[in-house]
């Protein structure tokens, strides 16, 4: 039987080992360190842009809230008011900056895949995704100043000039674009809103002339009746309390029916016995005011720009030489025993001999 002792190993035998294959464990080390050099000085450098942006105040979206008319308002109601918050307006931009159809726009206006050496062979699609969108990154809840708040928009390139110049003007391009969204969405409204009281006022005169034309064939219908009727038959109705709400017509004088048709037929605008039709018009002159600029909407307040990074943040060249380091130790570590071991069988070998 095999003695319990002889097969544990000691620390102070493992030192030993160690001791005398110094050499070959530098060795290792050395040629790992160096290696890990040659990668460092030869690997093209990773550049980092970053912008950071927070939220818009509400004074930056102020322009988007206005009141709407409806035909269906009554007197002295103000309408109905179209309210955007600042966070609104900010959900808008963030989800636009993560959008694939903006930032493949954006790619393709610039010409993008040129600046980043698309080759012919390349397939377009794979290179926009790994050239381009893979690293233009969006970051929420970013801390800066203590503060975690910040959202960041950030490009990892070759170029850092570039870097920095698309990441700008990427974010510059997407805060106009979303202000235009939102205020062709209000004017939208607006518009809407007066080709609905266009449509109101249009069918008020429109009705007005169907009935004037019906008060006119009313009014001679009584002139008719009038002649119809001899005088008694008039003193006799004369003479009864009548409703004056369902006065008949004909009880007036032929003279001022004929009056009254003759005002009818001369009248060229019945605007102003139309009801309501002021006030409709009133409010299409409020509306017509309204003019959604968007120039002045601001959904997004640029905290801090980008500018052209002076050190690369690839390949990470501390941290690189630190585990070609590690590495170099491990396996000559590694290659000493597996050296020590295979000395000992040789010797054990010869032994049996």
């Amino acid at each position: 039987m095999i003695d319990k002792g002889q097969q544990e190993i000691s620390l102070f035998d493992l030192w030993q080992v160690l001791v005398k294959q110094k050499w070959l464990i530098f060795m290792t080390w050395g040629v790992c360190t160096l290696l890990g050099l040659v990668y460092v000085l030869l690997a093209t450098p990773i550049y980092q842009a970053e912008a950071y942006m927070l939220p818009p105040s509400q004074k930056d979206v102020q322009a988007l809230n206005v009141r709407l008319s409806s035909p269906s308002d009554k007197a002295g109601e103000k309408g109905r008011l179209i309210t955007y918050s600042a966070s609104d307006a900010y959900d808008l931009f963030i989800q636009t900056l993560e959008s694939r159809a903006n930032r493949r726009q954006f790619y393709e206006s610039n010409k993008i895949a040129n600046r980043l050496g698309m080759l012919a062979s390349d397939d377009p699609d794979v290179f926009f995704e790994k050239g381009f969108n893979d690293n233009l990154l969006v970051t929420q809840g970013v801390q800066k100043n203590k503060k975690t708040n910040f959202v960041s928009l950030s490009f990892k390139g070759r170029d850092a000039v570039m870097a920095a110049k698309w990441v700008n003007d990427f974010m510059q391009i997407t805060s106009i674009a979303v202000s235009r969204i939102l205020a062709g969405d209000v004017q939208g409204q607006v518009n809407g809103a007066k080709a609905n009281i266009k449509e109101a006022i249009e069918g008020k005169k429109l009705l007005a002339k169907i009935r004037k034309k019906d008060r006119i064939v009313a009014l001679r219908e009584a002139v008719y009746v009038r002649r119809s009727l001899n005088n008694q038959d008039l003193q006799l109705r004369s003479g009864v309390a009548i409703n004056t709400e369902e006065f008949p017509l004909y009880m007036l004088s032929e003279s001022a029916l004929n009056a009254e048709i003759n005002i009818l037929q001369q009248r060229k605008d019945d605007s102003p016995f139309i009801e309501g039709l002021r006030d409709l018009e009133e409010s299409l002159a409020a509306l017509e005011q309204i003019n959604i600029d968007a120039t002045k909407i601001k959904p997004v307040f640029i905290d801090q720009e980008a500018f052209v990074p002076v050190r690369p943040t690839e390949p990470k060249k501390p941290l690189i030489m630190l585990l070609a380091g590690l590495l170099g130790l491990m396996l000559g570590g590694t290659a000493a025993f597996v050296r020590q071991v295979l000395r000992k069988q040789d010797g054990q070998i010869v032994d049996e001999k």
